[in-house]
């Protein structure tokens, strides 16, 4: 019985933390994201202003969409991945996983991307952002790669191009490109694994 109900709980924490997400983005884009509080964000996604803390610790992490835990998540995925597997091929498996129309719906994707070019208040929690995903990546694949991450900068730079190419791939489905989004993270893997050249 146990594993139903986590299963259950797990299925409602996602669905308040994504009631949150748009609730924070419907109102920027209502309103501007100066003129947006956290307790009308909760209002809007039918929760207290404590439950909203329990999942964002911030407006801007709101807006986002992302908390600690989802690098918390990213590492335990990351490193559950075969330890003999290529580490783009382990990457490109988890960003597909990640971008699936069944994790991710592509018109909150599309929405969250509309907010962030017209925020540029949003700028820094953005970069700080991925700045926070990046590290986790490097120490992963550092440790997968058997590596100190202080010494070589091949785990940093094979994170950095990952992302460029995951950012890339995102932008080009975005932009009326061809194809869906996962199946341009494959071409733009591919493309890293025999180079650009």
């Amino acid at each position: 019985m146990e594993q139903p109900d986590h299963g259950l709980r797990e299925r409602k924490k996602r669905e308040t933390r994504r009631a949150i997400h748009r609730a924070a983005l419907d109102l920027v884009e209502e309103s501007g994201f100066d003129a947006v509080t956290t307790e009308q964000i909760a209002g809007r996604a039918g929760v207290s202003p404590r439950t909203f803390f329990n999942y964002f610790a911030t407006k801007e992490g709101a807006v986002l969409g992302t908390t600690p835990a989802d690098l918390d998540e990213l590492r335990a995925q990351l490193d559950a991945r075969p330890a003999d597997e290529p580490i783009l091929d382990s990457i490109r498996i988890l960003v597909r996983d990640r971008l699936s129309p069944s994790s991710y719906d592509p018109d909150l994707r599309a929405q969250r991307r509309r907010v962030l070019l017209g925020e540029p208040a949003l700028g820094p929690a953005l970069v700080g952002n991925n700045i926070r995903t990046e590290n986790v990546l490097t120490e992963v694949v550092a440790a997968r790669l058997g590596v100190d991450p202080r010494e070589s900068v091949r785990p940093r730079v094979t994170v950095a191009t990952a992302l460029a190419a995951v950012r890339a791939s995102i932008e080009h489905q975005q932009s009326g490109g061809t194809g869906t989004v996962e199946d341009a993270v494959d071409e733009a893997f591919a493309l890293l694994e025999t180079g650009l050249g």
